[in-house]
């Protein structure tokens, strides 16, 4: 595909000059966002995420960074008690209540994207306001929360049909199984060419939801903090990045 190519030069980028990390102090990079472009595969360590952890870890040599899964309950879970001990990556404030970014710790953006309302392009679906919303089938996914769509659903106006994944869903709605979905831009990207979609779906011209990418971590995690928002600059204005977001359309300006 278009992209292996852009990951197998930030691999051979980001391994150039890498150190060993035996006396480096690991640092989890948590994701419940287990999805391409974001990890694609996790025993060959492709995908997005991965390549930020490379990247994390040529330019610095006080941290041994490396991605892991955490389901989003479990996430909520130790968030609640006070027992996460890690860094999350690709989430935005809205997310976790914590818009004023007073509960937790945030770096800058790391990219942006959006979730788009899909539909099949034989009925297709166009988001103007919630009233568009009202006696639809909507697909998601199990376990994410879509604001919009989960107030109607509360209110008994909309009938949500979960999936385990973001590859079902879109299956399921080639087959018109609902009348929309909700995937995010880049991973609908991703399966575009994937699934040889790209006659078949339709965006709607007004999103779910426009959004930014950060990472966040617990209040006693400052040192980290400090190390990692300068990664992230240098990272954004890295030509072969740069490269990279333009596939998915997710590219922030550099800073």
């Amino acid at each position: 595909m278009k992209w292996l190519g852009v990951w197998l030069i930030l691999l051979c980028y980001s391994e150039y000059g890498y150190s060993s990390n035996t006396q480096r102090q690991p640092v989890s990079l948590y994701t419940y966002h287990y999805m391409p472009p974001y990890v694609v595969d996790s025993q060959k360590q492709i995908g997005l995420f991965y390549d930020v952890a490379r990247f994390f870890n040529q330019h610095q040599q006080q941290y041994h960074f490396q991605v892991s899964y955490i389901p989003r309950k479990r996430l909520n879970y130790q968030l609640a008690q006070h027992e996460f001990d890690g860094v999350v990556i690709g989430v935005n404030p809205v997310w976790f209540q914590d818009r004023e970014k007073q509960k937790y710790l945030w770096t800058g953006a790391l990219m942006q994207d959006q979730d788009e309302f899909l539909s099949h392009r034989s009925q297709r679906f166009e988001y103007v306001d919630k009233a568009s919303l009202y006696d639809k089938q909507v697909g998601g996914i199990s376990g994410f929360r879509y604001h919009t769509v989960d107030k109607l659903v509360a209110e008994g106006l909309v009938n949500r049909i979960d999936t385990s994944n973001e590859s079902r869903l879109l299956k399921m709605l080639l087959k018109r199984r609902f009348d929309c979905a909700i995937v995010s831009r880049a991973t609908t990207i991703y399966y575009q060419t994937l699934l040889n979609t790209n006659q078949e779906l339709h965006f709607s011209a007004k999103p779910h939801d426009r959004y930014t990418r950060h990472l966040l971590m617990p209040k006693q995690m400052k040192d980290v903090l400090q190390v990692v928002e300068p990664l992230i600059l240098q990272l954004l204005q890295s030509p072969q990045w740069q490269q990279q977001m333009l596939l998915y359309q997710t590219q922030l300006d550099p800073q």
